[in-house]
């Protein structure tokens, strides 16, 4: 891995985008539209949601507004490298980038950087803006919080790296974002604690990732719990990351392998 080729291409992802302050700067006012809602709402609901949610926090505001931050990373995390690709095969960049020194894996985290290192300032700037408002956070547990929530996004980029395999060697991803983002919502916990999903569909919250990523994140920074009582969860997400970043490595270089067999590289 090359740490130059990483900063050299997230650096040219950061010029690319201010040279679009306006869009920059409606990106950062925009979480106001995001917080003041989720506040107005949780608020409304604490009462319902206050014994669903034990283990998770004790503010309804809080447990929401960390699963929209946590879906939001997990957004930039399965889409960025794919339209990184795309838009680099489009352009004939990504050719061109393969003829680098650079190793692979270093390319493929350069193209990811910028954008997922912004989602995550804007992630922190949402959770600032909150604590504001009057959300507990457990300060003690922003280094284990910081662990998982990397764990959480190495997860979920190892499935844009199989959207990455299917861009190079079909040019598209089919339907693999929406559904996998679309599970997540809905059985990771963003919304609602997991233990309330109806039991035949507990399956689904049992394969998806977030569901424990959030449950273990929520617990040290919204309980104040210790990092050795959310260990089975991130035992559960650690062995998932394993697994996914195996088939997404697997994939990427068989669909690699395949395109230039096919001479097909440089062609949309």
């Amino acid at each position: 891995m090359r740490p130059r080729a990483i900063r050299a291409l997230m650096m040219a992802g950061w010029r690319t985008s201010l040279s679009y302050r306006v869009q920059m700067a409606t990106s950062l006012a925009s979480l106001a539209f995001t917080v003041v809602p989720v506040f107005f709402v949780a608020n409304a609901l604490q009462g319902l949601m206050a014994n669903a949610i034990a283990g998770e926090g004790t503010q309804y505001f809080g447990f929401l507004l960390v699963g929209t931050v946590a879906l939001s990373l997990v957004t930039a995390a399965v889409t960025t490298l794919p339209n990184a690709v795309s838009g680099g095969i489009a352009s004939g960049f990504f050719e061109m980038l393969l003829m680098s020194p650079a190793p692979r894996l270093s390319l493929l985290l350069g193209l990811s950087a910028y954008p997922i290192l912004w989602t995550i300032l804007r992630g922190v700037l949402t959770l600032g803006a909150g604590w504001i408002l009057g959300a507990r956070i457990a300060w003690t547990g922003i280094p284990a919080a910081t662990l998982i929530l990397a764990l959480i996004v190495v997860t979920y980029w190892a499935v844009g790296l199989v959207g990455t395999a299917l861009i190079l060697a079909f040019r598209t991803m089919g339907a693999l974002p929406q559904g996998v983002l679309v599970i997540s919502a809905l059985f990771g916990g963003t919304y609602y604690p997991t233990a309330k999903i109806p039991s035949w569909l507990q399956s689904l919250a049992a394969v998806t990732p977030l569901a424990y990523g959030l449950r273990a994140f929520r617990g040290v920074l919204l309980e104040g719990a210790s990092f050795v009582s959310v260990i089975p969860d991130f035992l559960m997400l650690v062995a998932m990351c394993v697994v996914l970043v195996a088939i997404g490595w697997f994939s990427f270089r068989a669909s690699l392998s395949y395109s230039r067999r096919q001479g097909s590289l440089n062609l949309y």
